[in-house]
């Protein structure tokens, strides 16, 4: 039994001066409301009204129990109020965890965007190499990319980015191309902690285990590794499109060395989601690229 149970019933007592009109305000039995009045008398310890068959009228603890339980109504409608306001019009503010390997470049630009476009939602952006524990940090939404963990959290498929593989010009004369991903094997090859590149095949993609003497989870500090000579890497090519004008870097050839990444908004639960994380969402939508707009939510992992 709640705490609460009988004050709404106590309440339209009083204000409609009987038991039946009362039951017939709230919908429900004139036997029910007698009942919840009398339950809530009992946890009380305390008569709250005066009944005789012509009259009710409240006792002196019923009198100050009302002026409380009135205005703790009033306060309830109040907030209900501002519930509703904050829905139709979002504001407050919205907790972002974006991935910092290349996520600020690729996904600041539309977390700013959409920072423009709504000026009453406060928006505070964090980055990190590391998967954020968006329940535990109290992040509303983190925007990651590749491959999720296994979690009950909801994600949607937002875009992706094409991956290729890149040395400088220096490295190629030294070294030669791979030609498969075989040939990897015989080169040095700059990549994250794990040691891991993907690459897409005709059916699936693969996750291949790489070697090479330099090793980083800094997305810049790969390029510029690149660029000094030092290996292949695996770079965005929007992230690497400046230096492959300018000839400082030079693509691998060949669909085997390709890999599209997946962006991806990752959020606690649909249910009672707030209207703030719903049109974050939907931008986000609008924002990146049409041929994976529209994919249906998905759960991650077997939570």
């Amino acid at each position: 039994m709640s705490r609460w149970d009988g004050i709404e019933e106590f309440l339209a007592v009083v204000d409609r001066g009987s038991f039946t009109a009362a039951a017939k305000a709230l919908g429900v039995s004139k036997s029910f409301v007698s009942k919840q009045v009398s339950s809530l008398e009992s946890r009380l310890g305390a008569r709250l009204l005066h009944r005789t068959t012509r009259q009710l009228g409240l006792t002196e603890v019923g009198e100050s129990f009302y002026d409380g339980c009135l205005r703790m109504a009033q306060q309830y409608e109040r907030i209900e109020q501002l519930v509703t306001s904050l829905q139709e019009n979002p504001k407050g503010l919205l907790r972002i965890a974006i991935n910092n390997l290349y996520g600020v470049r690729y996904t600041a630009a539309a977390v700013a965007a959409f920072a423009r476009a709504h000026p009453d939602i406060e928006v505070h952006v964090t980055s990190s190499f590391e998967p954020p524990n968006i329940i535990a940090e109290g992040y509303d939404i983190a925007l990651q990319f590749g491959h999720l963990s296994d979690s009950t959290l909801i994600a949607k498929r937002l875009g992706h980015h094409d991956m290729g593989l890149c040395a400088s010009p220096e490295y190629f004369e030294a070294h030669g191309a791979p030609e498969s991903v075989d040939d990897l094997r015989h080169h040095s090859c700059l990549a994250g902690r794990a040691g891991c590149w993907q690459f897409d095949t005709p059916t699936d993609s693969i996750r291949v285990k790489v070697e090479g003497s330099w090793h980083s989870d800094d997305g810049a500090a790969l390029l510029e590794a690149a660029r000094c000579g030092l290996g292949l890497a695996q770079l965005p090519l929007f992230f690497i499109h400046e230096d492959l004008a300018a000839g400082r870097l030079r693509l691998v050839e060949g669909e085997w060395s390709r890999y599209q990444r997946v962006t991806w908004a990752v959020y606690p639960s649909h249910r009672h989601l707030s209207t703030k994380v719903r049109l974050f969402l939907d931008f986000l939508g609008d924002y990146f690229p049409e041929h994976l707009r529209g994919e249906r939510d998905i759960f991650i992992g077997a939570g």
